[in-house]
């Protein structure tokens, strides 16, 4: 019988009570697919903002999905987005394991959601049970695999979890059998020289194995730090997934490390002070940081201070051997080798000569107020010091009720969120106040909704996630409707079927009756689909009937459609 086998850098007492601990949890879970496993997704895979906190199995539609272990199901969540339709179920050893983008559920599980769904009116519902509401059994099939949600081709996504935090666990620990003899891919390296604050000023990337990294690399700066672009396959499939670790060397002593076995959800958004953030978001290329960007990032250790950054510091014309080791969770391991040296006859490393309007340090809580902006950061906005670029941009478009903002640019990260305060150019009457929000401008003309809301002195309010160009925009125009499947007679058919659109891209609520009486559709966000299923006798048959649909967007904005129909 194959174990994953945990990083042969691992101590050996470590490792064997880490095996003997594989050992027994083998015996006591068991998959949540019957076959072989298809791994398309592993745990810590870097994602937009966080962290893969399961793993993707992949499998087709319907194919069922069961309980790893004896437990009870203590929560179902069903969304138009996120997972889809998800299971959770909480075990006796105080794991609880997560199964994602479910298409169908077992009639126990679907009878309890239905009823709850015509009770409250809604489609979307988030349930917690208790205990002995709904025990399971290992091997007890919960669901099927499917392809609802954010998820974008059929799969599993499964999560362990710690059940008294809710921290994702890897999966692998759990000792399934996947076959997996496969090293990682290093596809680049780089290297960035640093300054003495700790900024990046100069990029050097080398193709790994394209062109041949060079014995020796040059740099013209005393601090250096390194990155590496690497995937790794599982024996099965062919799919590009995350790593599991890595690690540096310099002179053989360790310098920086990371293995992803436990990811808090409340430290996921780190993953932009551990990547080359500004490559992904120009690129959409990872690199993972073989250093931190600051301490806070390394959540992975319990205490972690300024000597976790990974910056090596050089001496002229002292050479130092580099190794950098990327591996999996099967313990497969790729190393690449080169000598960096300091050659203080190179031009010194000094930062990019850029406009900027402030100077905001990491640590501390910032404001900047023109009058027409304010934004205010707290003291974990920031992962190092900022010179932060402000300009304003003047717009009289009918669609503009203020200036552009450019606050930085979109390849700085910002953790968490800020607040964001926006003043209109004249008084906004008041029949469209609740038609105004605050928009993020992308390329060729597109906006996105921040949301907002309106505080007493005429300003518009609003959190957002990332920086960018925002303006106050307004939005009179309602969501659409398309059908996609529904005609007039659906004697023989199961199902009707409506899509749904909207310019803003802001949330989108909906209300469908049949003949007066609230009625079930189903909502996929991913590609605004809104689904009815016939079932039972909700809808008489033999008869005809009378559908209508209310569509409300965030502005308030309204569009009703409405279909005769024949069951």
């Amino acid at each position: 019988m194959n174990y994953a086998i945990p990083s042969p850098t691992r101590p050996f007492g470590t490792l064997l009570l880490l095996l003997l601990l594989t050992c027994g949890l083998h015996a006591q879970y068991t998959p949540p697919l019957r076959g072989a496993l298809l791994v398309t997704g592993t745990f810590g895979e870097l994602r937009s903002d966080h962290f893969h906190a399961g793993l993707d199995f992949r499998a087709a539609v319907g194919t069922p999905v069961y309980a790893v272990r004896e437990g009870y199901v203590s929560r179902i969540r069903i969304s138009g987005g996120g997972y889809g339709q998800a299971v959770y179920l909480d075990h006796p050893d105080g794991k609880r394991s997560v199964y994602g983008h479910l298409e169908s559920l077992t009639p126990e599980l679907l009878d309890t959601i239905r009823a709850l769904q015509y009770a409250r009116e809604t489609f979307e519902i988030d349930l917690a049970l208790n205990p002995g509401d709904i025990p399971v059994t290992a091997g007890q099939r919960i669901g099927a695999v499917g392809n609802r949600g954010f998820s974008f081709g059929p799969h599993l996504h499964f999560e362990i979890r710690e059940s008294a935090t809710d921290a994702p666990l890897n999966p692998l620990s759990l000792g399934f059998r996947v076959p997996d003899t496969r090293k990682p891919e290093l596809q680049q390296l780089r290297v960035y020289e640093v300054s003495g604050a700790g900024e990046p000023v100069t990029t050097k990337t080398f193709d790994l194995p394209g062109r041949e990294l060079p014995d020796t690399v040059r740099v013209g700066s005393e601090r250096v730090a390194f990155a590496v672009k690497a995937i790794d396959r599982q024996n099965a499939m062919p799919n590009r997934n995350g790593i599991y670790g890595a690690r540096i060397l310099a002179d053989s002593l360790p310098l920086f490390s990371f293995a992803y076995d436990r990811i808090p959800y409340d430290k996921t958004e780190y993953l932009n002070a551990l990547t080359d953030y500004a490559e992904w978001k120009r690129n959409r290329s990872w690199f993972y940081l073989l250093h931190a960007r600051t301490p806070k990032a390394v959540f992975w250790k319990a205490e972690a201070d300024s000597s976790d950054t990974g910056i090596l510091r050089l001496f002229p014309d002292r050479p130092v051997a580099v190794d950098v080791v990327g591996y999996d969770y099967a313990g497969n391991e790729s190393v690449v080798s080169f000598v960096v040296v300091y050659d203080r006859r190179m031009a010194p490393a000094s930062p990019p000569n850029r406009a900027f309007q402030y100077f905001l340090p990491d640590g501390e809580a910032s404001i900047i107020d023109t009058g027409s902006m304010r934004l205010e950061l707290d003291g974990n906005a920031l992962y190092a010091p900022l010179r932060f670029r402000y300009v304003r941009l003047s717009d009289e478009s009918a669609d503009y009720l203020s200036d552009t903002h450019q606050l930085q640019d979109e390849e700085t990260p910002l953790h968490g969120s800020a607040i964001l305060t926006l003043r209109a150019r004249t008084p906004v009457p008041p029949d469209l106040r609740e038609k105004v929000y605050v928009g993020r401008c992308g390329p060729g003309g597109a906006f996105a909704s921040a949301g907002g809301e309106w505080l007493d002195d005429g300003r518009m309010s609003t959190r957002i996630r990332g920086f960018g160009d925002y303006a106050l925009l307004i939005d009179t125009f309602p969501p659409r409707v398309r059908i996609e499947r529904f005609g007039t007679d659906l004697r023989g058919a199961n199902a009707f079927s409506l899509l749904v659109e909207n310019d803003e891209g802001g949330e989108i609520t909906f209300r469908g009756e049949v003949d007066g009486k609230w009625v079930l559709l189903e909502y996929d966000a991913k590609d605004g689909r809104l689904t009815h299923t016939f079932a039972g006798n909700r809808i008489e048959a033999g008869r005809n009937h009378r559908f209508s649909l209310l569509l409300r967007d965030a502005r308030g904005n309204e569009t009703i459609f409405e279909r005769s129909f024949r069951r």
